[in-house]
């Protein structure tokens, strides 16, 4: 199925006006969270959603985290969360095989991917507070800081 098609059908199925393929990409909002459907040229769909910006503190601490998650992604799914590395905004990416692809089972695709960019997007917005009173612990005792994101206290 290719992504002119997926386009349409999503259209039709869900009352997506407007949603349009150009340059082989199409972009669209599920609940909210911008996703953008490509093609990738080697018979997949690349569906990519923005999570959001890097937390202002504790940014190493969420981003080991994401990258401990992308290790269980990869055992079940072709999904991963990336970094860019420009803007140091976060997204979840997801590689859909075209290979026997109905309009049923990609929309059950994107609604799991919906799902998990739905739960990463809570997860950052969860960590941002208790990153920053990770910080202000950090000012008034440096080793409560690391407690805080699940570092270990010096004995």
């Amino acid at each position: 199925m290719e992504l002119k098609e997926i386009a349409q059908g999503l259209a039709e199925r869900f009352g997506m006006g407007g949603l349009a393929v150009e340059n082989g990409e199409a972009a669209m909002e599920i609940d909210g969270m911008p996703v953008l459907l490509a093609e990738n040229g080697n018979g997949a769909i690349v569906v990519t959603g923005f999570v959001g910006e890097s937390p202002a503190e504790g940014g190493e601490a969420f981003a080991n985290l994401m990258l401990e998650a992308t290790t269980g992604f990869m055992d079940r799914k072709a999904r991963a969360l990336a970094r860019n590395p420009e803007t140091g905004a976060y997204s979840l990416v997801q590689r859909v095989s075209q290979d026997g692809l109905t309009m049923d089972s990609f929309c059950d695709e994107l609604s799991d991917f919906a799902n998990t960019l739905e739960s990463w997007r809570g997860m950052l917005e969860g960590f941002r507070p208790v990153a920053a009173a990770a910080k202000e612990m950090a000012d008034a005792e440096p080793n409560a800081a690391e407690m805080a994101l699940g570092g270990f206290m010096q004995v």
